[in-house]
């Protein structure tokens, strides 16, 4: 992956693993960053009506045909290329606080109130 991303090409992966635990960060995107100098965007996707799959280890979520959707954006997250310990398991912690920022507006955005949702906009829109 490193590789490609100094290839410039884009490249993604979800950042609680491929089998979980579910919205737990794993450190792979901060390891990466450091190496590319690529930064880490956190974003989560908030379905208004779909099917949780509850018996898969992330609870697979389909959306409903036709059922809108939010993608919600975290502020890029940079790690600098001689990041120490120190730095990485803060920038680590950084990108789990923003998923769960982003992931807890977007899951509730289908109930915000307009005002509710146009500050959120103003937010993320900058």
């Amino acid at each position: 992956m490193a590789r490609r991303l100094e290839e410039g090409v884009d490249c993604a992966f979800t950042i609680d693993g491929p089998r979980g635990p579910r919205y737990v960060a794993k450190p792979g995107p901060v390891i990466l960053a450091r190496k590319t100098g690529c930064p880490i965007l956190v974003f989560h996707i908030g379905v208004e009506r779909g099917k949780t799959f509850e018996k898969t280890w992330d609870h697979f979520l389909l959306p409903a045909p036709f059922s809108r959707t939010v993608i919600l954006f975290a502020p890029p997250i940079y790690v600098p290329s001689d990041a120490s310990a120190e730095v990485m398991e803060a920038k680590h912690a950084e990108m789990q606080r923003e998923l769960e920022r982003v992931r807890d507006i977007a899951e509730g955005w289908y109930s915000l109130d307009e005002a509710e949702r146009e500050k959120y906009r103003n937010e993320f829109n900058r």
